[in-house]
């Protein structure tokens, strides 16, 4: 209990800093909106797909409101630590600094997994909320409650993939309640394409932009970034991921923010704590592209790394594996991925 009221406390004041952070500074996302109405007009205005690929999931917002996503990696490590978006009627350019409505997502995938019976837990805490009902957004189930104190938001819990997608309406107006749940309740899971492979064939991204060829008998799975095949021996272990048993061949990409836009894989690699000091790059090309290939030992990671840049986009082609004896038994596979890797023109 004590660990779960810590982890509520953590998202409760990410939640209050990035309202108050929001509030007073405009910001310039690039996705395109119709200027907002006021909140009144918002519920029967028309609305529009918003993907939210890191979380895999989709919302159907009215065209009247504005979105802002926020994924937030970890600078050392390339790994995404947590996801925040805001959808509000302001900060659109020309349009006011503040408004009256500001829908405020974070997910943090850095917090311990949370399961049904401690999300459950929330029920017993009325110091904190002023009341506490069950609330389903799409196929995901939780909470639904409102903040005592200060600010008193209405807030919304739902559990997704195992961890608290936290969701903050203000101001806290029946209308603007109004307007969120309906935006919550259109929540779809985006559909991640998998299969087993039958034969040392071509796989193909989940937008069909690169292919390449898998072995024999692999469990494919595909997101937005990333195209993976696993060994039938694959087995990770529970809590933190650490790889028992098998291999895994990925490829992963990632755009380039804008510090690190307009560098090269090298300049990159230097640039990076973990990676500058690595004795062991070979230079080498993939699909007749530059790239740098090296192995990685970090954080319960095994892995021979592959990397190149391609349309300011990073690449990684990635062999992990559990022991040295995984790694030699896949050498051969991952030597076939890189030989036929492919962009789909």
């Amino acid at each position: 209990m004590k660990k779960f009221i810590i982890v509520l406390l953590i998202l409760l004041a990410a939640l209050t800093a990035g309202y108050i952070y929001l509030s007073k500074t405009p910001s310039q996302p690039t996705a395109q909106n119709v200027p907002p109405a006021s909140s009144n007009e918002a519920a029967e205005t028309p609305t529009k797909n918003y993907d939210f690929d890191e979380l895999g999931i989709s919302l159907s917002i009215p065209e009247n409101l504005y979105v802002i996503k926020t994924p937030n990696y970890n600078p050392e490590t390339d790994e995404l630590e947590s996801y925040n978006f805001f959808i509000q009627n302001y900060c659109f350019e020309g349009g006011p600094a503040t408004g009256d409505l500001q829908i405020y997502g974070l997910y943090q995938f850095d917090l311990p997994e949370t399961t049904p019976e401690e999300l459950a837990k929330i029920k017993e805490d009325t110091q904190n909320y002023s009341y506490i009902k069950e609330f389903t957004a799409g196929p995901l189930s939780g909470y639904e409650t409102r903040q005592n104190g200060e600010r008193t938001n209405y807030v919304y819990m739902l559990l997704l993939n195992g961890r608290v997608l936290k969701i903050s309406v203000s101001e806290p107006t029946e209308t603007n309640k109004l307007i969120a749940e309906k935006i919550l309740k259109s929540l779809r899971l985006k559909e991640v394409q998998s299969g087993t492979t039958d034969s040392m064939d071509f796989i193909y991204s989940i937008d069909s932009s690169y292919k390449f060829v898998a072995p024999k008998g692999w469990t494919i799975n595909k997101d937005s970034n990333s195209t993976s095949a696993l060994s039938p021996d694959y087995k990770l272990s529970e809590g933190y991921p650490v790889l028992e048993a098998g291999a895994e061949i990925s490829v992963l990409t990632k755009p380039l923010n804008e510090a690190l836009s307009g560098m090269t894989i090298n300049e990159i690699l230097a640039s990076n704590p973990i990676t500058t000091n690595i004795p062991n790059k070979v230079s080498t090309t993939v699909a007749g592209i530059n790239a740098v290939r090296y192995e990685l030992s970090y954080e319960g990671v095994e892995a021979v790394m592959t990397e190149f840049i391609k349309d300011n986009v990073r690449y990684t082609i990635r062999l992990r594996f559990s022991n040295e004896w995984s790694k030699n038994a896949n050498m051969d596979n991952y030597e076939a991925a890189l030989a036929t890797f492919g962009f789909v023109e």
